[in-house]
């Protein structure tokens, strides 16, 4: 892909905070709080779909840790090579509001990329092909993990 003059091809990682979510069926929770959270179901390529949106318990102290905030781009870790990546720009459409660990939410530094560019550009063919260029693939299948986004796609994307 040819870029602008004057812009340069950075990771990821470099750009923006990529964030894990949460995980289900943890037990023995400390001063657990039930709070909505986003699936894979909800994130779709271009929309988030919050026409069924699931509660989960967390401990309260992890709120702010898994929280989503206004301008977050959601995307999904995995599936058929198709959904790898896709997602949407996070509007705090309910707050509080969390994701499970199977949706990544990646927070742009706005001086560097705006998040609606972000969401754009892991849409389009060149976005597609990184993310499957990082990932794990099986028959059909294709996922990609915290470490892999951050480690794997560094050099060379």
């Amino acid at each position: 892909m040819q870029l602008p003059e004057g812009w340069k091809r950075q990771a990821l990682f470099s750009v923006a905070e990529i964030r894990t979510g949460v995980a289900k069926g943890k037990r023995g929770l400390k001063d657990p709080i039930n709070v909505p959270y986003l699936r894979v179901a909800n994130v779709q390529d271009g929309r988030i779909d919050l026409s069924e949106v699931k509660m989960i318990n967390i401990e309260r102290t992890q709120l702010e840790r898994f929280s989503l905030r206004s301008g977050d781009v959601l995307m999904t870790e995995g599936g058929d090579f198709d959904k790898l990546g896709r997602g949407d720009v996070w509007e705090g459409q309910i707050s509080p509001c969390v994701h499970q660990n199977h949706v990544f939410s990646v927070r742009p530094k706005q001086s560097q990329i705006t998040s609606y560019f972000l969401a754009a550009l892991a849409a389009s063919n060149y976005g597609k092909s990184y993310f499957l260029s990082c990932a794990k693939k099986s028959t059909n299948l294709a996922s990609i993990n915290s470490g892999d986004r951050k480690d794997s796609c560094e050099n060379g994307q």
